[in-house]
């Protein structure tokens, strides 16, 4: 079921989104619709799941139906037949009612919007707030490096049928490194991929282009109920092509669960420290290219300021970024210096080097199991209207599809056990708002350089917060800055050059499962827990210190409504932190009311002994399949405190070994 562009549609872009002059002397602003935000939400809400198609077209049916409106307003009316000021007071009445639902509708209408509206040009090269944020795309180089062994990727031309030792499903951070170590071992290789391969020189340089051709989704993956919005790669690289290259090992916590609960012998000591290692080494992982923007310097003089230690509290963090010189700040879609060290840069060079065949656009369908044993998998290549089955038998077929992928993928293998899919984890991430006199400009240099870590261990087995950066650029700022009004709306976005955006994130304790629905697609159940929102409220609390620390004028919450303190003309005192953060903490964490956001989904077909509760062996073997492997972050037996992406590249240099002494073994 599509959504078309409507005229409920189109008053409703309108209303978050109206036309209005340029009051400050630039250029006016384009009503939603006359640039063809309506159709852009049309068209992508087309590409979600059936629930939430059903569920974007119900919320037309109902701001439209006289009936409707007379349950839930006690007026029988039309939104498309209100005037502008009745329609924005519709919408502020569904923004803060206590109908979780009404909610919901909103949000999801204000943040497709706003997002589409602002990530991309208006006319021309530009946008009207581009211009008042002294925001620009970066330039393309005018040259760019060719990876070594970057062969590209194969395009069949009809229906193909291949035959491997070893059929890797992803290239990301898990499957990258399991076609490289059995390409190594001499071992025949293919690689699926279900993104495309985007050459470096010719990575996006507009937002919105870099959300739609990057991004799982197009950067739109919600969770079932719409509460969380989830941001995973989907390009050859996989998040390591999109990600903000932090490497930071996981908690020692992490890692004795893992071996407690998940049965992974040794990786609470030093064998795993080696493949840590030898990851780190082979993505050039270091501080040498972790300039610290005045973005991330409001974390450093906040944590000075109050006198936390450096190396315990807060620290300089490692990237695999090697001769990065802070260019461009569009790291987040993609890198074309090759100074970013992705996995398509280093382990799947090091792979086609070897002698493995990629296929890139084609994503698997299924894998083929016969008596037991994992047999072949069958995927569709399509480039534009040209599609093609490529089937891959192989004797190890690994799944490195990513924590949203891979349990999907199972699901439509026909496997069929109670603990498929169970122990997705998010470490759930808001953020917080502190403006400053100087412009901040989020969006410029390296994305993550500090993180604050002094409040980990203020629950058990350091489930507390930790706090970085986010990169905000100006579709994502305008998803998350909270909607009162139109004219508001926009005054906030005009203000986001002088403002910081920490995020708080926290080790989950909640848990959530993925299935598939009737038309084959990924559905993702998840729900915080009591604990996890009492975390994320202990961060944002310690955020607004560390922000008024470093010299802020005004703080910003991102609920609906916001909360606010500051004048933006002096610092805010000591008074007014402190009735912020209770308003705050009275406000709490409440589903659509609040941006949760995620880029670390995990541990969706996790190991264990029990497959009762996990997915796969300690191994990464499958329950009771020979011969399917798990190679990524869905592996994770819980989340690792940590920005996943080294876990996930250890976990898989463990995994390699276990591929390749299997094979080894067979006749």
């Amino acid at each position: 079921m599509s959504v078309p562009p409507s005229r409920i549609l189109q008053a409703l872009v309108d209303t978050f989104l109206p036309s209005s002059p340029g009051t400050d002397g630039g250029r006016s602003y384009p009503s939603g619709s006359e640039v063809g935000t309506d159709r852009a939400v049309a068209e992508l809400v087309a590409g979600l799941g059936e629930a939430h198609r059903r569920e974007f077209a119900s919320l037309l049916r109902a701001v439209d139906s006289p009936f409707t409106n007379l349950v839930l307003t006690g007026r029988p009316v039309r939104f498309s037949d209100l005037d502008p000021p009745a329609r924005e007071r519709y919408l502020q009445g569904w923004s803060t009612s206590r109908l979780a639902l009404k909610r919901k509708g909103f949000q999801a209408a204000k943040r497709l919007a706003s997002a589409l509206y602002y990530s991309g040009p208006t006319a021309g090269d530009g946008h009207p707030l581009w211009d008042r944020i002294h925001y620009a795309p970066p330039a393309r180089p005018s040259t760019a490096p060719v990876p070594p062994g970057a062969s590209g990727p194969i395009c069949p031309t009809a229906d193909t049928e291949e035959t491997a030792d070893v059929c890797v499903v992803g290239s990301g951070a898990g499957g990258a490194v399991i076609a490289a170590r059995t390409a190594a071992a001499g071992y025949r290789v293919v690689v699926l991929e279900a993104g495309s391969w985007i050459p470096t020189a010719e990575y996006p340089r507009v937002e919105r282009d870099g959300y739609d051709q990057l991004f799982v989704g197009r950067g739109v993956v919600p969770t079932r109920d719409s509460a969380f919005a989830i941001l995973a790669g989907s390009a050859v690289g996989g998040s390591t092509a999109v990600n903000w290259m932090t490497c930071l090992p996981p908690l020692a916590a992490a890692r004795r669960e893992w071996a407690t609960d998940g049965g992974l012998v040794g990786i609470d000591g030093p064998d795993f420290d080696r493949f840590y290692a030898a990851a780190a080494a082979r993505l050039s992982v270091s501080d040498a290219d972790s300039d610290v923007n005045p973005s991330n310097d409001v974390l450093r003089r906040g944590a000075i300021a109050l006198g936390y230690r450096q190396g315990p509290d807060w620290d300089i963090i490692r990237r695999n970024a090697l001769g990065c010189r802070s260019r461009c700040g569009f790291c987040t879609f993609g890198c074309p210096y090759d100074a970013r060290r992705s996995t398509l840069v280093t382990y799947l060079a090091d792979a086609l080097r070897d002698g493995a065949r990629l296929y890139a656009r084609t994503r698997a369908e299924r894998v083929e199991i016969q008596n037991g044993r994992a047999t072949a998998v069958v995927a569709t290549y399509q480039d534009g209207p040209v599609r093609h089955t490529v089937k891959v038998r192989a004797r190890a077929i690994v799944v490195a599809g990513g924590a949203l992928g891979t349990p999907a993928l199972l699901a439509r293998s026909d496997l069929r056990f109670p603990g498929l899919g169970l122990g997705l984890r998010l470490d759930p991430t808001t953020a917080l708002a502190g403006e400053f006199p100087k412009p901040v400009r989020t969006w410029e240099g390296p994305h993550q350089t500090i993180g604050v870590y002094r409040f980990q261990s203020s629950d058990a087995e350091d489930h507390g917060p930790w706090i970085e950066v986010a990169p905000v650029h100006p579709g994502l700022s305008a998803l998350a800055v909270p909607w009162t009004s139109a004219a508001d709306h926009r005054r906030l976005l005009e203000r986001i050059e002088h403002v910081a955006t920490p995020i708080v994130l926290v080790r989950d304790v909640a848990e959530g499962r993925v299935r598939i629905d009737r038309e084959g697609h990924p559905v993702y159940d998840y729900r915080l827990t009591a604990r996890d929102r009492a975390n994320l409220v202990r961060g944002l609390g310690e955020t607004a210190r560390l922000l008024v620390a470093a010299g802020a004028t005004r703080l910003i919450s991102l609920h609906t409504p916001y909360i606010e303190v500051g004048d933006a003309r002096r610092p805010v005192t000591a008074a007014e932190l402190d009735r912020f953060v209770s308003e705050v903490e009275r406000a709490g964490i409440r589903e659509h009311s609040i941006p949760l956001f995620s880029a670390h989904p995990m541990g969706s077909a996790r190991a264990g002994t029990d497959p009762r509760r996990s997915t796969a062996r300690p191994t990464g073997e499958v329950h009771g399949v020979e011969g399917l492997w798990i190679g990524d972050g869905s592996l994770l037996p819980s989340a690792p405190g940590a920005n996943p992406m080294m876990s996930i590249l250890a976990l898989a240099e463990r995994t390699s070994g276990f591929v390749i002494e299997r094979l080894a073994a067979a006749p």
